[in-house]
């Protein structure tokens, strides 16, 4: 509320009252200014494929999901998964020459930051809940990979659900979105929660591997990715199926860049079309011959697919081309294929039991 105007009684300035006053303009005059430069050093947010073009680059930010960073992230690494869904990008709008510098970062909020200051142009797995997309500043793409928090136990006890460990402890890191969803979800199944909390992951892998308690708690890409720092002894342990939290995961471009976006998220629904209808890197260039409606489309025999997004005819070509489909993406760098041999759970297509649904190209 604006305070009600009082008068004044006429005076004169004293010189030193005019030498503060033109001081104190001239200061916010260049201040502004500065700041003015600076934000026309950034990429306007409508200005992202324009660069990207320009530049003949794609500027992929990588969140290295450092635990002992944020109390809000558990996600495991990534960086192979992320890489290639910059490729795909990258592939779709500058073709197979195409190129993608990559920024390392250690959680969502460093990510975020660099995303929303032009510093990257492309999150490709961002977490995709109210607390990140309830503004203004990102477009997200539907989820890219499905995480969650889930449980990891040693083979040797013989527990093959998450229910088998009411009663037992549960190791995990303290103050943290996991320790949330823990004693949440012992309480909505009315089991007995024996928590055992850490500060320091170190020392919770040890107490883990020692059998000081019974399962290790956290994100499943997380736990994937301990269990294979384990090395010889990674063996003689298992992630339960299921999950007791969603954390899905998105792509997120800047908003105001609809072109871009749309570009994303297209890139994704057409690799899990193409997994959906048997295109992979080996067979594509073959496909062009299968008389399907959608296979003609994907494989640019129609007019129906690069124009509305501001390509050419090809471009789902190329990129399957380049990484493969999402099955093949999944399998080669988190899956059965890759070192962390991260179960597909929800990450497999609606038609084998998962959550990922690929739109129709109509």
């Amino acid at each position: 509320m604006k305070k009600p105007r009082t008068r004044r009684s006429l005076s004169f300035p004293k010189l030193g009252s005019l030498t503060s006053e033109f001081t104190r303009r001239v200061g916010k005059g260049i201040c502004f200014f500065l700041c003015s430069c600076l934000l026309l050093t950034l990429p306007a947010p409508a200005q992202t494929l324009a660069h990207i073009r320009e530049s003949k680059t794609l500027r992929c930010g990588i969140n290295a999901e450092t635990p002992e960073y944020s109390t809000t992230d558990d996600h495991g690494p990534r960086q192979a998964f992320d890489a290639d869904v910059c490729r795909a990008v990258a592939v779709a709008i500058l073709g197979p020459d195409a190129r993608v510098a990559v920024t390392q970062l250690p959680d969502d909020v460093a990510a975020m930051e660099a995303l929303r200051t032009g510093a990257v142009d492309l999150l490709p797995t961002l977490t995709l809940d109210m607390s990140h997309s309830a503004h203004t500043d990102f477009t997200f793409s539907p989820p890219v990979l499905y995480d969650g928090v889930g449980f990891m136990v040693p083979l040797s006890a013989r527990v093959t659900q998450a229910r088998q460990l009411s009663g037992k402890k549960i190791c995990f890191l303290a103050e943290t979105e996991v320790e949330v969803a823990l004693r949440a979800w012992f309480a909505q199944q009315h089991l007995k929660f024996v928590a055992f909390p850490f500060q320091e992951e170190g020392e919770m892998e040890a107490a883990f591997v020692t059998g000081n308690c019974a399962a290790l708690a956290g994100d499943r890409t997380r736990l994937a990715s301990t269990r294979l720092a384990f090395g010889p002894l990674a063996t003689r342990y298992t992630l339960l199926p299921g999950q007791i939290a969603a954390d899905p995961l998105a792509a997120a471009s800047r908003a105001g860049d609809p072109a871009f976006a749309s570009i994303v998220r297209w890139t994704l629904e057409g690799l899990l079309l193409a997994e959906a209808y048997g295109l992979t890197r080996q067979n594509i260039a073959a496909a062009r011959t299968n008389p399907d409606p959608t296979v003609r489309i994907l494989t640019g025999q129609t007019r129906e697919i690069g124009a509305r997004l501001g390509l050419d005819d090809g471009w789902p070509v190329r990129v399957i081309a380049a990484v493969g489909n999402y099955g093949e993406i999944y399998e080669r760098d988190l899956g059965a294929q890759s070192a962390l041999k991260l179960p597909r759970a929800q990450n497999r297509l609606t038609a084998q039991g998962g959550l990922m649904f690929p739109l129709p190209l109509k």
